[in-house]
């Protein structure tokens, strides 16, 4: 200002300029980063046959400042300068230039992903020119990707679970879908006994094979019978499902049983 002040004393016209100068570069992603300690004030001046030049008086008073784009520093209070004696400051620079990163990429692939980005990324998949049926094709590939990698995910969970208790699901299953639904928590010898008490005879093949099931279980070897409990369980006679009745049947009960009255 005070530059300016003296050149228009000479009648000379001048002006101030306010912007940005200097900046760093993020290492992580590749971008600029101009923060508000970049900002800076400079001066024009016209000289006749050259226009506006530029004139930047800081370079006399402060050199760094222009020459190598030194930053404009906060005075430092009590607590930061505590802080710079326990944290280090090449630590802290790295943590924001990870979130800066983080959040740049945000910008640029959500807030900023125009139409213009999306005929690029197609361009890079070979599609320079796609019509609606290269769309509707694209759609359905990234649909099977995400079906197929719900499927693994599925799979990989599934691998996760106990094979034993795998094995109980399903002959609860079988089980239930018979007319006779067993809370998950029963064990291999208490599912047979309620099997035998529900469902008579018909369930003495899966009780018997429930209580292999216990036994091969806490064997000193389990793993040896499980492959062999596997291939019973998909020939087992299994209780059939009780006979849906048909709609406007009446209901049958069995009467009570009461004695003949005594001839009088």
């Amino acid at each position: 200002s005070a530059f300016v002040v003296l050149m228009r004393a000479l009648d000379v016209p001048s002006r101030i300029v306010t912007g940005y100068q200097g900046g760093q570069m993020n290492e992580i992603d590749g971008y600029w980063t101009v923060r508000q300690s970049d900002a800076h004030a400079w001066a024009e001046v016209w000289l006749d046959g050259r226009g506006w030049v530029r004139v930047d008086p800081t370079g006399a008073v402060s050199p760094g400042r222009i020459g190598q784009f030194q930053r404009l520093q906060a005075p430092r209070g009590v607590f930061g300068t505590a802080m710079d004696a326990v944290v280090s400051p090449t630590l802290v620079q790295n943590l924001r230039a990870v979130w800066e990163a983080v959040n740049n990429s945000w910008n640029q692939w959500v807030l900023n992903y125009t139409q213009g980005r999306q005929m690029d990324l197609l361009k890079q998949l070979g599609l320079q020119s796609p019509s609606w049926q290269d769309l509707v094709r694209l759609m359905g590939l990234l649909a099977a990707l995400a079906a197929a990698i719900g499927a693994g995910w599925a799979l990989w969970e599934r691998r996760r679970h106990d094979p034993w208790q795998r094995l109980l699901l399903q002959a609860r299953d079988r089980l239930t879908r018979a007319g006779l639904p067993l809370p998950p928590h029963l064990p291999p010898r208490a599912m047979a006994q309620q099997a035998r008490a529900a469902l008579g005879a018909q369930a003495e093949a899966a009780a018997q094979w429930l209580l292999r099931v216990e036994q091969a279980r806490y064997a000193p070897q389990p793993q040896a019978a499980l492959a062999d409990l596997q291939r019973e369980l998909r020939r087992l006679p299994w209780p059939a499902a009780p006979a849906a009745q048909s709609p406007g049947t009446p209901k049958t009960t069995k009467a009570p049983f009461t004695p003949d009255a005594p001839d009088s």
